[in-house]
Protein backbone atom coordinates (compact mmCIF):
# COMPACT_ATOMS: atom_id res chain seq x y z
CA UNK A 1 0.00 0.00 0.00
CA UNK A 2 3.06 2.57 1.04
CA UNK A 3 4.11 1.86 -2.44
CA UNK A 4 0.93 3.48 -4.46
CA UNK A 5 1.95 7.00 -4.28
CA UNK A 6 5.46 6.44 -5.59
CA UNK A 7 3.97 4.56 -8.32
CA UNK A 8 1.63 7.02 -9.01
CA UNK A 9 4.47 9.94 -8.84
CA UNK A 10 6.25 7.69 -11.72
CA UNK A 11 3.26 7.69 -13.58
CA UNK A 12 3.16 11.44 -13.55
CA UNK A 13 6.54 12.09 -14.03
CA UNK A 14 6.87 10.04 -17.51
CA UNK A 15 4.08 11.53 -18.73
CA UNK A 16 4.88 15.06 -18.05
CA UNK A 17 8.75 13.41 -20.09
CA UNK A 18 6.81 12.00 -22.37
CA UNK A 19 4.47 14.89 -23.71
CA UNK A 20 5.96 17.24 -26.30
CA UNK A 21 7.02 21.07 -25.52
CA UNK A 22 5.26 23.50 -27.33
CA UNK A 23 6.51 24.05 -31.04
CA UNK A 24 8.03 27.15 -31.75
CA UNK A 25 6.08 28.43 -34.43
CA UNK A 26 7.07 28.70 -38.26
CA UNK A 27 6.13 32.25 -39.11
CA UNK A 28 5.74 35.40 -37.01
CA UNK A 29 4.82 38.89 -38.54
CA UNK A 30 6.59 41.97 -36.64
CA UNK A 31 4.36 45.48 -36.99
CA UNK A 32 6.31 48.67 -36.92
CA UNK A 33 4.53 51.75 -35.83
CA UNK A 34 4.38 55.01 -34.97
CA UNK A 35 3.49 57.07 -31.80
CA UNK A 36 3.63 60.30 -29.71
CA UNK A 37 6.15 58.81 -27.58
CA UNK A 38 9.31 57.78 -28.23
CA UNK A 39 8.46 58.10 -32.03
CA UNK A 40 8.43 54.21 -33.14
CA UNK A 41 7.94 50.84 -31.79
CA UNK A 42 7.23 47.31 -32.93
CA UNK A 43 5.11 43.92 -32.02
CA UNK A 44 5.46 40.44 -32.72
CA UNK A 45 2.21 38.87 -34.20
CA UNK A 46 -0.45 41.65 -32.64
CA UNK A 47 1.14 41.62 -29.45
CA UNK A 48 1.93 44.28 -27.12
CA UNK A 49 4.21 47.65 -29.22
CA UNK A 50 7.26 48.00 -27.33
CA UNK A 51 11.28 49.41 -28.59
CA UNK A 52 12.52 45.68 -27.31
CA UNK A 53 10.93 42.21 -28.39
CA UNK A 54 11.99 38.56 -28.34
CA UNK A 55 10.26 35.59 -29.57
CA UNK A 56 10.77 31.96 -30.86
CA UNK A 57 10.75 30.54 -33.99
CA UNK A 58 11.24 27.30 -35.55
CA UNK A 59 14.10 25.84 -38.16
CA UNK A 60 12.95 27.55 -41.41
CA UNK A 61 10.34 29.55 -40.45
CA UNK A 62 9.99 33.36 -41.25
CA UNK A 63 9.23 36.67 -40.21
CA UNK A 64 7.33 39.20 -42.23
CA UNK A 65 8.53 43.03 -40.94
CA UNK A 66 5.74 45.12 -41.95
CA UNK A 67 6.63 49.24 -41.52
CA UNK A 68 3.47 50.92 -40.71
CA UNK A 69 5.26 54.22 -39.32
CA UNK A 70 5.18 57.40 -40.46
CA UNK A 71 8.98 57.23 -41.97
CA UNK A 72 10.93 54.76 -43.74
CA UNK A 73 12.76 51.93 -41.30
CA UNK A 74 15.52 49.96 -42.45
CA UNK A 75 15.69 46.18 -40.84
CA UNK A 76 19.63 45.59 -40.00
CA UNK A 77 20.55 42.22 -38.84
CA UNK A 78 22.96 42.48 -36.09
CA UNK A 79 23.67 39.10 -34.88
CA UNK A 80 23.64 35.02 -36.29
CA UNK A 81 23.63 33.53 -39.01
CA UNK A 82 23.09 34.80 -41.88
CA UNK A 83 19.29 35.17 -42.70
CA UNK A 84 17.44 35.19 -45.92
CA UNK A 85 15.49 38.17 -47.43
CA UNK A 86 12.49 37.82 -49.58
CA UNK A 87 12.50 40.94 -50.76
CA UNK A 88 14.19 44.36 -49.82
CA UNK A 89 15.18 45.15 -45.76
CA UNK A 90 14.89 48.77 -46.84
CA UNK A 91 10.79 49.46 -45.92
CA UNK A 92 10.96 53.22 -47.54
CA UNK A 93 7.09 53.15 -48.18
CA UNK A 94 3.97 53.43 -46.00
CA UNK A 95 2.79 49.71 -45.52
CA UNK A 96 5.96 48.02 -47.03
CA UNK A 97 7.12 44.78 -45.81
CA UNK A 98 10.30 42.10 -46.14
CA UNK A 99 10.29 38.64 -45.11
CA UNK A 100 13.45 36.71 -43.30
CA UNK A 101 13.75 33.08 -43.65
CA UNK A 102 15.86 31.48 -40.61
CA UNK A 103 17.13 28.73 -42.67
CA UNK A 104 19.58 27.99 -39.47
CA UNK A 105 19.68 27.54 -35.57
CA UNK A 106 20.77 30.40 -33.54
CA UNK A 107 20.49 33.76 -32.54
CA UNK A 108 19.74 36.66 -33.92
CA UNK A 109 19.62 40.11 -32.85
CA UNK A 110 17.85 42.93 -35.51
CA UNK A 111 17.12 47.07 -35.23
CA UNK A 112 16.16 49.22 -37.84
CA UNK A 113 17.62 52.27 -39.33
CA UNK A 114 14.65 54.99 -39.26
CA UNK A 115 14.69 57.52 -42.37
CA UNK A 116 12.95 60.41 -43.03
CA UNK A 117 9.56 61.63 -42.11
CA UNK A 118 6.47 60.82 -45.15
CA UNK A 119 4.36 63.70 -43.32
CA UNK A 120 6.51 67.06 -41.90
CA UNK A 121 5.69 68.35 -38.63
CA UNK A 122 4.83 65.05 -37.16
CA UNK A 123 5.35 65.49 -33.52
CA UNK A 124 6.80 62.92 -30.98
CA UNK A 125 7.69 63.57 -26.77
CA UNK A 126 11.30 62.63 -25.99
CA UNK A 127 14.24 60.65 -27.50
CA UNK A 128 13.18 58.54 -30.33
CA UNK A 129 13.36 54.67 -29.30
CA UNK A 130 15.92 52.55 -30.62
CA UNK A 131 14.00 48.80 -31.60
CA UNK A 132 15.61 45.92 -31.01
CA UNK A 133 14.26 42.25 -31.21
CA UNK A 134 15.87 38.98 -30.35
CA UNK A 135 14.78 35.98 -32.27
CA UNK A 136 16.13 32.41 -31.00
CA UNK A 137 15.87 29.91 -33.55
CA UNK A 138 15.68 26.22 -32.71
Amino acid sequence: MKSIPFVLAGLVAGLLLASPGVASPMKATVTIRHQLRGCHTWAVNGGAFRRAQHMRLARGGTVTFVNNDMMGQKLVQRAGPAVRYVGRPNMNHPAASVKVRFTRAGVYRFTTRPGEDYMKDMKTIGEDNVLTLKVVVG
